[in-house]
């Protein structure tokens, strides 16, 4: 197995070199005192496995280590701290090892024998085909070939929503600074960027092992989120959408898809103050383009489809007043009593539940006048 190790401490760097030569498995390739040189030569080298120092003053082995892999997926990635706090969080980034300086000789042989072990199970597999496209209506989630839908086993929450955020702003570059000032605003700098090279590790490592064939970039000290031609359920819809000739009898059953294939509001199920505006935007142009439809069975007289439409619009929107009202208009012109009430009664409770107000004083207002009569 070939190695390579980078320390910026002489004394260190020599020490560790003599203890990994006690390991005849261990075939030593190179050892750096400069992490920027060491990046250079990844590519020459091809190592195995990489022992990295943490604190380096060129740059840290967190970020060395993300490089690294962005070149070399399958490096192996052992961390080297003086801090057993630092090594203990190990920034929880999938490495295969860590391990606290003075270094020890049975210590580093527990580490050979982890780095053997994890070589002779990386064997070639052939690509998967199971990912098919990746859905943000609701919630993040990945959908399968063979059909159903699955999410993805986060190492963390900030990971997932990293990922997400990532995802929101694909094909731009995102300032490092701006992350951390987004995610990790209740925590110092330092420990900051630390998280979120943490999190871009775990990411990178969880797309690899779901042979997901999406990239994170590094650019211009940030990141940026390549699809890679992707499909994503929400760009999809918005094309179809856009492209979608105008409503009439002969292309009602493929506007009628289109609004269905809204399954709820743009990553509904997180509160992630930044996908707000996206999140509303496109609950508008839904909204608007599932009532065109809902008006165009009212205009073709056929009351009991549009409460039908507006039935299945409320069943993904439960909270949008509008939609309540509208069938209770639509039960009136049915001389649906019973289900006029109803549905006043299930928009009166929602709107306690969910936010503590009584409905709208239009709606009272209608809603009083008609029971009077």
């Amino acid at each position: 197995m070939k190695v390579i190790l980078v320390d910026d401490e002489p004394l260190a760097l020599s020490h560790l070199a003599e203890e990994l030569a006690c390991f005849a498995e261990l075939e030593m390739i190179g050892t750096y005192r400069n992490p920027r040189l060491a990046l250079a030569d990844i590519g020459k080298l091809a190592p195995d496995a990489v022992f990295l120092d943490i604190e380096m003053p060129e740059m840290s082995g967190i970020a060395l280590a993300e490089k690294i892999l962005q070149q070399r997926p399958h490096t192996q990635i052992v961390f080297v701290t003086v801090y057993e706090e630092y090594a203990v969080k190990a920034f929880e980034l999938n490495a295969i090892d860590y391990l606290l300086k003075p270094i020890q000789l049975k210590r580093l042989a527990q580490t050979t024998e982890r780095l053997l072990q994890r070589a002779g199970s990386q064997l070639p597999a052939a690509p998967r085909q199971d990912w098919v496209r990746v859905q943000c209506f609701r919630s993040l989630q990945f959908e399968r070939a063979a059909g159903g839908s699955a999410t993805l086993r986060w190492k963390t929450l900030k990971a997932q929503e990293l990922f997400s955020l990532l995802l929101h702003l694909r094909g731009k570059p995102i300032r490092k600074q701006t992350l951390v000032d987004q995610l990790w605003s209740d925590i110092d700098w330092k420990k900051g960027i630390t998280q979120l090279y943490t999190a871009i590790y775990q990411i990178r490592k969880l797309l690899q092992d779901e042979q997901l064939n999406i990239r994170i970039e590094n650019v211009d000290e940030g990141y940026r989120l390549d699809l890679n031609g992707f499909p994503l359920d929400v760009e999809e819809w918005e094309q179809q959408m856009d492209t979608a000739p105008p409503l009439a009898s002969e292309s009602l059953e493929q506007h009628k898809q289109l609004s269905a294939q809204y399954k709820g509001d743009y990553l509904a199920e997180y509160a992630y103050l930044w996908a707000e505006t996206e999140k509303q935007r496109l609950r508008m142009k839904w909204l608007s383009h599932a009532k065109q439809i809902a008006n165009y069975f009212i205009e073709s007289h056929n009351l009991p489809a549009a409460a039908e439409h507006y039935l299945e619009m409320q069943s993904v929107l439960p909270t949008e007043e509008s939609l309540y009202f509208e069938l209770m208009r639509i039960y009136d012109s049915l001389e649906d009593r019973r289900s006029v009430e109803a549905q006043y009664e299930l928009l009166r409770k929602m709107l306690l539940q969910e936010l503590d107000m009584e409905p709208h004083d239009s709606i009272r207002l209608w809603f009083d006048r008609w029971r009077s009569v």
